[in-house]
């Protein structure tokens, strides 16, 4: 025990030559997600390719996360809640609407580097605005943000947020894509990019808890807002189609499939159909019945 405790409040000192090594290691993960993603998402047949309407409604979601992110949440948000260390800000609530945002940019776009470019955008934004220390190399911190998100997507072949979603795999989508966003990044951030860019450093406690927080409590975000964002995006979009083959699998009844004219409309139209059918019988009957003894 007295062990444990003493390496969890231990400080992570790597060597600048290990730091270096993690850091391009880092960014060769990076670079080769941004491959799989841009091969998937231009060259493989299980997702349509990209359009004009993909891309504006990317952009146009970057630019409200920055607005949130760098502006909304930082400068009214996060004091609201009481400051970078209190409780909330603890519980990621603070990334509530971040995360909502996010989900839908997924919901409405749903293909292969949706995510990467929507927090890409955000941080690019982000360094324009309010500078960035390093340039290029602070890139890894928006891409880890990012690029596990939409490897999760390409993993699950087109599903997310696809025809045949149902609430509960939407939620656990959401779930997945708000861990990989949050625990990654939040890591990595405490491992490798603050020592070795701006020689900040942390304890393993601190990193330890900054992970799972961020994991959990991003994913919770998402997985809340993954049912509502599919609202919104078929409130925007209504020809997308999400969960449309799993209601067509219950209800099995095409209800733009033209009416049958010879079927009766009502259950009234086929009893007079059947008392006219059945008069014309009798009609065609009596006169041989009135030749009987």
């Amino acid at each position: 025990m007295g062990t444990a405790r003493i390496f969890a409040s231990s400080t992570i000192r790597l060597s600048p030559t290990t730091n270096l090594f993690f850091y391009v290691l880092i960014w060769a993960v990076c670079i080769g997600g941004v491959g799989v993603v841009l091969w998937s998402a231009l060259r493989s047949k299980r997702w349509p390719r990209w359009t004009t309407q993909d891309i504006l409604i990317v952009a146009a979601l970057g630019v409200l996360l920055e607005v949130y992110d760098n502006v909304i949440g930082d400068q009214f948000i996060t004091p609201l809640l009481g400051g970078g260390n209190s409780v909330l800000h603890f519980l990621q609530i603070h990334d509530l609407p971040y995360m909502f945002l996010l989900m839908v940019g997924v919901a409405l776009v749903r293909k292969p580097g949706c995510v990467t470019a929507m927090v890409f955008i955000n941080f690019l934004l982000a360094a324009l605005l309010f500078g960035s220390g390093h340039g290029v190399l602070d890139w890894t911190d928006g891409l880890t943000q990012g690029i596990f998100c939409d490897l999760y997507i390409v993993a699950r072949r087109g599903k997310v947020f696809g025809p045949s979603s149902s609430p509960l795999g939407m939620v656990l989508d959401g779930l997945a894509i708000g861990i990989l966003r949050g625990g990654p990044n939040a890591f990595l951030g405490d491992f490798n990019f603050d020592p070795y860019l701006n020689a900040s450093f942390s304890t393993w406690l601190q990193t330890w808890n900054d992970t799972w927080s961020n994991g959990l409590f991003n994913g919770i975000e998402a997985a809340i807002s993954a049912v509502l964002a599919k609202r919104v995006a078929m409130a925007v979009i209504p020809s997308l189609g999400i969960g449309k083959a799993r209601a067509a699998a219950v209800t099995s009844v095409d209800p733009f499939a033209e009416a049958d004219a010879g079927a009766p409309a009502t259950a009234a139209d086929a009893v007079a159909a059947g008392q006219a059918a059945a008069g014309q019988v009798a009609g065609e009957t009596s006169p041989a019945d009135g030749g009987q003894p």
